[in-house]
């Protein structure tokens, strides 16, 4: 009677009590559970179902029945994944969820498992990440990185659920790190390795296998979300729709010309002061409106030789006291020069603004999208942005404590200026052509968390480049922030080694903290050093000693194997940063080949060769050879060096 009367104070005043006793999913390797699908499941909870189901099954070794919630077993524990007629009658919706929300909630027969999926069309995997939270949060699951070593699933034949009531939606709408894919680079440098596009697609496949069906590292980390924003450099066109009738539209060049078809074409610069240029372009955005975009791209061509419009009128928009920058004019008989002027944002903002303005007549709730990037890339003086105007920022990076200073705060700079700011920056591809370690981790903790409470509404970060040995942690915890900002960054890491390296945990954290002090101390540096000159060879080896520690003792096999794959990236950094202080040597001399140092860059280039090769076919996941060789490797030229030849 006294508990009767508890629960019914507990419902009365808006509270929901959570059975206090464990829920049995599985005892001794048979299941005690059913899954329950609705009649008309959603794309993601069927497939989080399975998800689910396997990792049940890995786990403890008993198969789990999917089943819809009209064909439910008599007296048997429900697990429904997504929303059904069954999670209706306990009382369970998605009411009150955002976009991506989660509800994990148990009860004394069953346990529900939800997210909002079709009812938030700009995010409808929220019931996947309900399922990956709770395979983490209840049983211990992890993915570290891509791939079966990556993934850490305890075993235990029976699965006790202890009483869990958890909702949520992630803070930002859109949760995007961008998964570096095959393309013409990675061509290039399977090129110098002797390998073949085949041979690319058949290694990355098999390097991503898991035992389990589990979405994917980048489902399961919960990043996705869409805030539907076109993006990128938007005129690649231009020049061939316009320059016959319209030459007066493109970029005034110094020697007075406005001719880029020689400059690149296809990365034309534009008069932005020219009325009739801006009606097109927004004649253009609405057009693309009208076919059924929800947004367009206004953000100017990248690169080319062109430079910006140095016309009366365009150089009257840029405010004299703007920050200096220095431009190329490819027009001279000398070729290639450069000249000062003052930052190029104002210029743009106004652009922008004009376009914006005849746009929102048509289409009042269009956002339109450009960059604070390149020449463009300080806060505007005399300019607001358009509140329809989101702004992609780029500018934070974490190899230049000096530049990274300046980019906090231009961002604040631009937070004054815009309403819509997204984090589009380049800092995960920090030493990407050369795939040694860089460890970065706090500073970008204390970023993201600010970030995300001062303006930003969503990021897409460029890029996962997969040197998953040696800067696999910065990408692990990015994608955590993602999901909840505000996360203690060194719980993060001490989860990331306990749940990947057991008894060498923390000897693991002793490694990857000593390589964050090597990348704060490049940073710091002025100069700012090459991202492979600290890796010498009494780094090396103090480095190695760490992780023979932790080899040592790792007890289980598939943590000693993670041990041996950090160990894969040390090797690989021993070598490559030996050839880039021969390099070093090399330029520092003066240019002059040695018989000497002839003999020791052919051993060692080679050798460096060798073992990225070794890499590509053997160890996919630990570096990504393919976009170094094509990145990096030229700068070997200059050496002398040519890759051996083709095996036979």
């Amino acid at each position: 009677m006294h508990r009767q009367l508890i629960c019914f104070a507990l419902v009365v005043f808006g509270f929901r009590m959570v059975d206090a006793a464990d829920l049995i999913l599985a005892r001794d390797g048979k299941a005690e559970a059913a899954i329950v699908l609705s009649e008309d499941p959603s794309a993601a909870a069927r497939k989080a179902a399975t998800v689910l189901s396997d990792h049940l099954f890995q786990i403890s070794g008993a198969r789990f029945e999917i089943v819809k919630d009209s064909k439910l077993p008599q007296d048997t524990t429900c697990i429904a994944v997504g929303e059904s007629t069954f999670t209706r009658k306990l009382g369970v919706t998605t009411k009150g969820l955002g976009p991506g929300g989660i509800l994990i909630r148990s009860f004394s027969d069953s346990i529900v498992i939800l997210g909002t999926d079709d009812a938030t069309p700009s995010d409808r995997n929220g019931t996947h990440y309900a399922v990956t939270t709770f395979l983490e949060e209840s049983l211990g699951c992890r993915f570290l990185w891509p791939g079966e070593l990556g993934k850490v699933v305890p075993t235990n034949t029976t699965i006790s659920i202890k009483p869990i009531d958890r909702t949520e939606t992630p803070l930002l709408r859109q949760r995007k790190i961008r998964n570096m894919s095959y393309g013409d680079r990675d061509a290039k440098g399977l090129l110098r390795l002797h390998a073949t596009e085949e041979d690319y697609h058949r290694l990355r496949a098999k390097s991503e296998e898991t035992e389990s069906e589990d979405g994917g590292w980048f489902t399961w980390q919960r990043l996705g979300g869409s805030l539907g924003l076109a993006s990128g450099h938007a005129f690649g066109d231009a020049w061939d729709m316009w320059s016959e009738d319209h030459p007066e539209w493109f970029a005034m060049q110094r020697n007075g010309s406005r001719d880029q078809s020689v400059l690149g074409p296809e990365r034309s610069r534009f008069c932005i002061s020219n009325k009739e240029l801006i009606e097109a372009i927004a004649n253009e955005k609405i057009k693309e409106l009208n076919a059924g975009a929800k947004s367009v791209a206004i953000g100017p061509n990248d690169g080319g030789l062109a430079t910006f419009c140095m016309c009366p009128e365009c150089r009257k928009l840029d405010p004299p006291e703007g920050r200096p920058i220095t431009l190329m004019d490819a027009t001279g008989k000398q070729g290639r020069t450069y000249f000062k002027h003052v930052s190029l944002t104002d210029r743009f903002v106004s652009f922008w603004n004009e376009i914006a303005k005849r746009v929102v007549t048509v289409h009042p709730d269009a956002w339109l999208t450009a960059d604070a990037y390149s020449v463009y890339t300080d806060p505007p003086l005399r300019h607001k942005l358009h509140p329809n105007i989101a702004i992609r920022f780029v500018d934070i990076w974490y190899l230049d404590d000096a530049e990274h200073k300046v980019g906090r705060a231009r961002w604040d700079a631009w937070a004054e200026k815009a309403s819509k700011l997204y984090f589009r920056s380049n800092l995960l591809l920090a030493a990407r052509r050369y795939g040694t370690p860089v460890i970065y981790v706090h500073k970008l903790a204390k970023d993201f968390q600010y970030l995300a409470h001062h303006s930003m509404i969503g990021t897409d970060l460029d890029s996962c480049t997969h040197h998953w040995a040696t800067q696999g942690l910065n990408y692990y915890v990015a994608a955590r922030l993602h999901w909840n900002p505000d996360l203690n960054v060194d719980a993060v890491i001490d989860d990331y080694c306990q749940s990947g390296f057991g008894a060498g945990a923390d000897s693991v954290k002793r490694y990857f903290m000593r390589l964050e002090e090597i990348t704060d101390e490049i940073a710091a540096a002025e100069p700012t050093p090459h991202p492979t000159a600290p890796y010498t060879t009494e780094v090396i080896e103090e480095l190695r000693s760490i992780l023979d520690g932790a080899a040592r003792k790792a007890v289980a096999p598939k943590t000693r194997d993670r041990v041996a794959f950090l160990h894969r990236g040390l090797d690989y950094t021993e070598v490559h940063a030996s050839a880039y202080h021969l390099l070093a040597e090399f330029d520092d001399g003066g240019r002059k080949m040695t018989p000497e140092l002839k003999i020791r860059v052919q051993a060692n280039l080679n050798r460096n060769w060798a073992l990225s090769r070794e890499i590509l076919f053997t160890d996919f996941k630990a570096v990504h050879v393919s976009r170094v060789a094509w990145g990096g490797w030229g700068n070997f030229n200059r050496l002398g060096w040519k890759e051996p030849a083709a095996p036979r």
